[in-house]
């Protein structure tokens, strides 16, 4: 607000302006409460003092639904725009040249009777009258037409209905071009019968809610574009435990692309998203990780294990192997799965076995660095060595000797790549070529078996850091 205002009694002693066009086109077809609404209403907007909505209503006599009726009435014409409900608020327009439509009297009297008759329970107000009249001209349907979806909406929402509901079930017909009485008689008539359907549904996505326009347009869509019984719709809520239309379309439509239609498809669907689900809970606090939604952990990681293979046991299992070795979230799990997955280690059983493996083969490092002289933990490339030699064909017994050899030189590993290499070009693969040392004939059977939870954690505690 400026700095500088009117006072009250500035205020009232200057003048609204009423602009000519609205006096020519739109007073003469307005009742008296409505030109009483729009002319205090210029009034209003000129002064400078907060008036509620109560305040104004009072100051004219009427009461707030009329005045909003009225403010309604006038925004058909459009020359003010109602901008929200609460709280109620008007922005008046600049009236246009525009010539507002006048309806014959005469043409709607059978039609105002039968209205009032259809909904005794209040007073049909002009301003209703009139929005009936222009729905009605602007979409070319007939008063028997438009009694029709009236007649459904009072049977639909009782006696008292509100008539912006009516109008609202009215343009839904237009704009799908229901408009003629024999349309308008057999889309009803299709409602009907579908209506207990949908009120089967309703019992339980909404026990105490009534079926609406936009329900049975969604219900259609369901039964006839997409192709879903009506036992499969109720499966769906039932299991989806939807609230809303709005939010079971959205699952019937997530069926429909994971192609489940019947309900033994759609039962078996929520049982696998619940186990899963509850896989992923699972995984989470294994990792000790926190989301805030399950859902995408659950896209974006479950799922894709799940389809390479991976069941819950070992799921669980690489999860607490990345919990103790510091790799505590979801990325760096799946980067340890897509690792084992690269070298065939899917079960609980392959993935134990290879750490053990790991295990041992750390164990034969170390003995290796120490007969080299060296004093140090193995590491990876150690690893990556070792499987190298073995790819070669040189035994352990042939690697062990070659550390031997290598023992005080100041690259002793890279020694050992030069014997081994050589004695691979030469064909010497075994210690009797080298020396007349008899070789080992001992040798290890590798058997499979089950780990109980302590062994498993036990093998990772065994082990440093793996690459898989």
């Amino acid at each position: 607000m400026s700095f500088c205002t009117f006072s009250k009694d500035y205020n009232t002693n200057t003048t609204t302006t009423v602009d000519n066009k609205f006096i020519d086109m739109y007073l003469p077809i307005a009742t008296g409460d409505a030109v009483k609404v729009y002319l205090y209403g210029l009034f209003v907007c000129k002064s400078d003092e907060e008036i509620t909505l109560e305040n104004f209503a009072k100051s004219i006599n009427l009461d707030v639904e009329e005045v909003k009726n009225c403010f309604t009435f006038w925004e058909e014409f459009g020359v003010l725009n109602v901008i929200s409900q609460e709280p109620f608020t008007v922005k008046y327009l600049p009236v246009t040249s525009h010539k507002p439509k006048k309806y014959n009297p005469e043409k709607y009297t059978g039609f105002n009777k039968a209205l009032q008759v259809l909904i005794p329970d209040r007073m049909i107000t002009p301003n209703e009258y009139s929005a009936y009249f222009s729905i009605m001209e602007e979409h070319s349907i007939k008063p028997e037409a438009m009694l029709l979806i009236i007649k459904y909406c009072v049977d639909l929402k009782g006696k008292n209905i509100g008539f912006k509901y009516i109008l609202k079930v009215t343009n839904d017909f237009a704009s799908r071009g229901i408009t003629s009485e024999s349309k308008i008689e057999k889309e009803l008539s299709d409602y009907t019968i579908k209506s207990a359907d949908l009120y089967e549904i309703f019992a339980v996505i909404n026990p105490n809610g009534k079926p609406e326009i936009e329900d049975m347009n969604y219900y259609k869509k369901w039964i006839e574009e997409l192709k879903f019984s009506k036992n499969a719709i109720i499966t769906t809520a039932t299991k989806s435990k939807v609230k809303s239309t709005a939010k079971l379309d959205k699952e019937l439509c997530l069926l429909y692309s994971a192609k489940k239609f019947s309900p033994e498809e759609i039962d078996s669907f929520y049982k696998e998203k619940k186990r899963l689900t509850e896989l992923a809970i699972s995984v989470n606090k294994t990792l000790s990780v926190y989301t805030e939604v399950i859902e995408p952990v659950v896209e974006n990681y479950i799922i894709p294990w799940t389809n390479k293979g991976y069941g819950e046991d070992a799921l669980l299992f690489i999860a607490n192997y990345c919990f103790r070795k510091n790799r505590r979230t979801l990325e760096s799990m799946n980067d340890v799965v897509d690792k084992l997955y690269y070298n065939g280690l899917i079960t609980v059983n392959a993935i134990a076995e290879f750490i053990k493996s790991s295990t041992a083969d750390d164990e034969f490092i170390k003995t290796l660095l120490t007969i080299a002289g060296l004093s140090r933990r193995p590491t990876d490339y150690d690893r990556q060595s070792l499987k190298v030699w073995r790819s070669w064909n040189f035994s352990d017994e042939m690697i062990t000797e070659a550390v031997n050899l290598s023992a005080g030189k100041n690259s002793p590993l890279s020694y050992v790549n030069a014997i081994l290499s050589e004695w691979k070009t030469e064909g010497i693969f075994s210690i009797d070529k080298i020396t007349k040392v008899k070789p080992s004939t001992k040798t290890t059977a590798f058997k499979s078996q089950n780990y109980t939870a302590e062994e498993l954690n036990a093998l990772i505690d065994d082990i440093d850091d793996i690459e898989f």
